[in-house]
C-alpha cells in the first residue's frame, strides 16, 4: 500500500513547502522551487512516462492559483521536464549526486525558459531579466535539492523500475 500513496504523500508535501517554508526561505525575494524538486526526484526514481505524469499534474495544480490568461504554461513546462529527466535517467543510470543536481539545474532552466516564452507572447521577453531572476533561485534550488537528495536518498538514488 505505501507504494500507491508515496508520491501523492511527497507530492502533497511539496506543495506544503511550496506554498509555506519557500516563502519564509526567500533572500533577496528568491527562493527554492520545492515543485521542480519533486518532479525531478520522481522522474529519477520511475523513468520518463511517471515523470511526465506527474509533471502534468504538478504543471497543472500551479496553473490553478496562476493568471488565466497563462493557463497551461506551467502544465507544459512541468510536463517537458518530468519526461527530459526521466529520459536522461534513463540512458544514464549510473549518475552520481553532483550529476543529479546539474540536471536539477538544468531542469529548473527549462521549466523557467518554457514558462516564460509562453508568457512571453504577451509581453516582451528579455533574456537579461531572464538570467536575473533565473540564475539565483536556479542556484538556490539546487542547493536545496542536494539536501533533499541526500537526506531522503543517503547519497544512494537506485533507480527502481
Amino acid at each position: 500500500m505505501w507504494k500507491w500513496i508515496r508520491f501523492p504523500l511527497l507530492f502533497l508535501l511539496a506543495m506544503i513547502l511550496q506554498t509555506t517554508l519557500a516563502k519564509w526561505l526567500r533572500f533577496f525575494d528568491w527562493g527554492p522551487d520545492f515543485i521542480v524538486i519533486f518532479v525531478v526526484l520522481i522522474a529519477f526514481r520511475r523513468g520518463p512516462i511517471v515523470g511526465a505524469l506527474w509533471g502534468f499534474f504538478a504543471g497543472f495544480t500551479l496553473d490553478v492559483y496562476a493568471p488565466v490568461e497563462w493557463l497551461g504554461a506551467n502544465t507544459i513546462a512541468y510536463l517537458c521536464l518530468g519526461y527530459a529527466v526521466g529520459l536522461l535517467e534513463a540512458r544514464f543510470l549510473s549518475l552520481n549526486i553532483a550529476m543529479r543536481v546539474v540536471i536539477l539545474g538544468l531542469g529548473f532552466f527549462l521549466v523557467d525558459f518554457i514558462y516564460f516564452f509562453i508568457v512571453s507572447t504577451s509581453k516582451q521577453f528579455s533574456f537579461l531579466s531572464f538570467l536575473s531572476t533565473s540564475l539565483p533561485e536556479c542556484l538556490y534550488t539546487m542547493f536545496i535539492g542536494a539536501l533533499v537528495f541526500k537526506l531522503l536518498f543517503k547519497g544512494s538514488l537506485q533507480n527502481k523500475r
